[in-house]
């Protein structure tokens, strides 16, 4: 594993680097819909004008905006919704332990999972899933919490730490890598990086990323770049 050229682990804005690495590729993305929060869904499905609003916001919305964007999620409802207002297209619902059952016949030069492998019973088996939507050149871009990240450790130590019922899991960045090379993929990069939501804690914010900065280990959210190892790699049309 490698964390940049002259090995230091980088700390990332997580959405800026997605979209950086997306710009003008097809790009798959995973959860697309990113509605496991049910206020957020509820909010979604409220209203056409709330629905345009949350689809602006998300990550989904920017991807469209820079690049050949698909994607898959399981939330059927709102796919549905997205679809009927025009809002998003080329959206498939699917169980992202179960791709092999959805009815894409594409391969992509970028594939986004983004704070979903903690949501999942079998990790390994979207794993082993996206190979069909791989070409030897296409890359993974993965995040999901830090189990050694300060952040959440300090939410531990105040006892609020608890995500809800949808996480079932969570990763320190070896345990990441081990996975990813136990399906017969070669990580490229391990960073850390920092959500969104992050930005509207102000001044709190700002320190925390000067020390994140210099201390990137502690970032409370991994983001993993791998792709397929050449020798198993070859599934699906190029």
């Amino acid at each position: 594993m490698q964390d940049k050229p002259n090995g230091h682990m980088r700390f990332l804005d997580k959405e800026a680097a997605i979209l950086e690495a997306a710009r003008g590729l097809k790009v798959l993305h995973l959860g697309c819909v990113g509605f496991a929060d049910p206020a957020l869904r509820a909010q979604a499905v409220a209203s056409p004008e709330s629905a345009r609003r949350v689809a602006e916001a998300s990550l989904h919305g920017a991807l469209c905006r820079v690049s050949d964007a698909w994607g898959i999620d399981f939330c059927r409802e709102a796919i549905d919704i997205f679809e009927r207002l025009g809002i998003f297209s080329r959206l498939f619902h699917g169980n992202a332990e179960k791709l092999e059952e959805v009815d894409l016949e594409q391969t992509f030069d970028l594939i986004i999972v983004g704070d979903l492998i903690e949501h999942l019973s079998n990790p390994g088996r979207m794993l082993e899933g996206i190979k069909r939507f791989c070409t030897r050149d296409t890359r993974i871009i993965l995040t999901t919490p830090h189990a050694m990240g300060l952040p959440n450790y300090l939410r531990f130590l105040l006892g609020r730490a608890d995500d809800g019922p949808e996480h079932v899991m969570t990763f320190s960045a070896r345990h990441l890598e081990n996975l990813l090379e136990r399906h017969g993929y070669e990580v490229e990069e391990m960073a850390t990086c920092h959500q969104p939501h992050a930005r509207k804690k102000g001044a709190l914010f700002t320190t925390g990323t000067l020390f994140m900065r210099r201390f990137p280990r502690l970032g409370g959210t991994l983001y993993a770049v791998a792709r397929e190892r050449a020798a198993e790699t070859g599934a699906g049309p190029h």
